[in-house]
């Protein structure tokens, strides 16, 4: 099976941590015998990428530049130009699978390359702003942009969601009940593995993602405050990320008196990432609008319990109290419980076991790639 894989998230050779979840997902793809074609795609006054190809852990990766005009005015009609450099660039026919990262850009270029050659073509959701709704709501050509989206949902072969969340958000408004699959990202199990750790007093949390509103890095400062307040004075919290709240963030730990308790450690190659939580007690993200956030399987993967929040897709993961703990969107004392309750280290270290079952179980990246193989070979079929 020849799939050509359509992605704006991926590394480069600049950025190598970009879209790492998608290349982590290409390579198990591979593993699972499907013969994949990345290929990237670059606005043309991009100055990140400076090679056509780049071979990256034995992913060769193309890059194509097509013309699209600064600003987001005309972003609901990118696919279009997008597909004309596709189809000159490429052996558009000689594909058995179209697979879109997004429903915009690459899910428009490939619906109208699908249209013109045949082939079945997948739309990959990765976010719950399905329609773009969020990202682009105070753009004159939000309606066109989301309508572009819908269309995109309506003539799809398959959409494939990252979690049921994603699904959900787009059945809204399309029905995608008889198309729509769920392949949830996963972990590389060697790599985020547990490690035997010292005995220590310090208890420290970990927290990794953009410092960006939705993150809810606020709610996790407030929440240690209070914690601290209680009389857990053995707590440490370091925050990995960056983000246009660093310095908010940075003033609100000082103001709540944590200048002690919480190190901000900015940009983490993602080869670090794994250290950071292999050395952690606790994993804290209480991101309110995730479609299921890799981190917290790293976490679980690392044998550290993770806490999430309810009505996000890694809540189709976490099992309350049983690999981790769930709370309410914005909710500080809910957190504050999980802290306290995490102390225990018998019920911690025990949680922490079960959190590294179920990823090995369920959620490694072959796992992933079985279930979008498995796609593709559905969308096939039925062509």
């Amino acid at each position: 099976m020849r799939v050509l894989y359509l992605t704006g998230m991926y590394p480069t050779p600049a950025y190598p941590q970009k879209g790492i979840f998608c290349h982590e997902q290409v390579k198990a793809l591979q593993k699972a015998g499907v013969d994949v074609t990345v290929v990237v795609p670059i606005v043309f006054y991009d100055r990140e990428v400076k090679v056509k190809e780049w071979e990256y852990e034995g992913v060769k990766i193309r890059y194509i530049k097509f013309f699209k005009l600064p600003g987001t005015r005309d972003f609901h009609k990118m696919g279009n130009s997008l597909f004309r450099r596709l189809d000159k660039k490429l052996d558009l026919k000689s594909f058995d699978v179209y697979h879109a990262d997004s429903p915009l850009p690459t899910g428009t270029a490939v619906m109208k390359a699908s249209k013109k050659y045949g082939v079945p073509f997948v739309v990959h959701g990765h976010g719950l702003d399905v329609f773009f709704d969020e990202s682009y709501a105070g753009e004159k050509n939000c309606d066109k942009i989301a309508q572009t989206c819908q269309l995109v949902y309506e003539n799809a072969d398959a959409v494939i969601g990252v979690s049921q969340k994603v699904l959900d958000m787009i059945q809204k408004r399309v029905d995608v009940s008889t198309k729509g699959y769920v392949a949830y990202n996963g972990v590389d199990t060697d790599k985020f593995c547990p490690i035997e750790r010292e005995k220590k007093d310090v208890f420290t949390i970990s927290s990794v993602g953009n410092l960006i509103p939705l993150k809810g890095h606020k709610y996790l400062l407030q929440a240690l405050q209070i914690a601290i307040e209680k009389g857990y004075h053995n707590l440490k919290c370091v925050i990995a990320g960056r983000g246009y709240l660093e310095e908010e963030l940075k003033e609100l730990a000082a103001d709540l008196g944590l200048q002690d308790y919480v190190e901000f450690l900015g940009y983490v190659p993602y080869s670090e990432i794994v250290t950071l939580m292999q050395n952690s007690d606790a994993f804290i993200l209480p991101s309110y609008y995730e479609a299921i956030g890799c981190v917290y399987l790293e976490a679980m993967a690392c044998g550290v319990p993770a806490v999430g929040c309810r009505k996000n897709g890694i809540d189709e993961i976490i099992v309350e109290g049983e690999n981790g703990y769930l709370v309410d969107n914005h909710n500080v004392e809910q957190i504050v419980d999980c802290i306290i309750s995490l102390q225990d280290e018998e019920k911690r270290v025990e949680m922490g076991k079960t959190a590294r079952k179920t990823i090995v179980d369920t959620y490694q990246w072959i796992h992933s790639a079985r279930a979008v193989k498995n796609t593709y070979e559905n969308v096939c079929k039925r062509k």
